[in-house]
């Protein structure tokens, strides 16, 4: 996530990084279901080119490239480094560190430095955490107003900048884990506006009829389906 390192964080970088890929592989199980279908969203096929844009802590990355089966690369960008080496030793661990590559940067700066253009983009944005009050009761008193609209131009930052980095033809998946349209449907809408040369590809072929919305997005409700709330959304780049 595009979000500063707390103090906490930053401790925890001194502590043996086996700690952390114990908490990893904690995070993947109790996850994979979300983190599966995020991913079935963006459909990875050997061969690809991938960039992960706010990569950390990795569930997803490590599921793209197993989904690859050595053939391809999935990049994974973050602004958090220690994120980062994390990420590199569970790579190691699941044996898919040949096909991935870290980048610590922030993805606004690195699309405007270093472009490079990729078949599909996933960028799992920095969000409320609506859909996963279950487990982050904080986040009911966290947020204000002013928090909810700093996020909201921070995800349209993003968008903008991950576009930049889709091939003509290429995919582009947006996904958060809020169930506030604002940050959802209402993010899509504002950045199709402002790039016409994207349009919504329906998700019907790639998740379960039960969980896509009316305009073919993914949508996951906590009360509904037992489990963490969720939206993707798949953007195609016209040729």
């Amino acid at each position: 996530m595009h979000l500063p390192m707390r103090r906490q964080e930053m401790n925890f970088l001194n502590l043996d990084s086996s700690f952390f890929l114990h908490m990893i592989k904690n995070w993947i199980s109790c996850n994979y279901l979300f983190v599966g279908m995020i991913v079935s969203v963006l459909d990875p096929q050997p061969g690809e080119s991938i960039i992960d844009c706010c990569a950390a802590p990795g569930g997803k990355t490590l599921f793209m490239a197993s989904q690859l089966h050595g053939q391809g690369m999935v990049s994974a960008i973050d602004i958090n480094e220690g994120r980062l080496r994390i990420l590199q030793e569970a790579a190691k661990l699941h044996q898919v560190d040949d096909i991935i590559t870290t980048i610590c940067a922030d993805l606004r700066n690195f699309v405007k430095s270093s472009p490079q253009l990729s078949d599909k983009v996933l960028l799992d944005a920095p969000c409320s955490g609506l859909g996963v009050l279950s487990k982050r009761a904080d986040l009911r008193w966290n947020k204000t107003l002013e928090d909810l609209e700093e996020l909201k131009n921070l995800q349209d930052e993003l968008l903008d900048a991950a576009s930049g980095l889709v091939k003509p033809g290429g995919i582009l998946v947006y996904s958060t884990c809020s169930i506030d349209p604002e940050e959802n449907e209402e993010r899509v809408a504002a950045f199709l506006l402002r790039h016409p040369e994207f349009g919504i590809d329906h998700v019907q072929k790639y998740v379960p009829s039960d969980y896509i919305t009316e305009r073919g997005f993914y949508y996951s409700n906590p009360v509904k389906h037992c489990l963490d709330g969720a939206f993707a959304a798949r953007l195609v780049r016209a040729l």
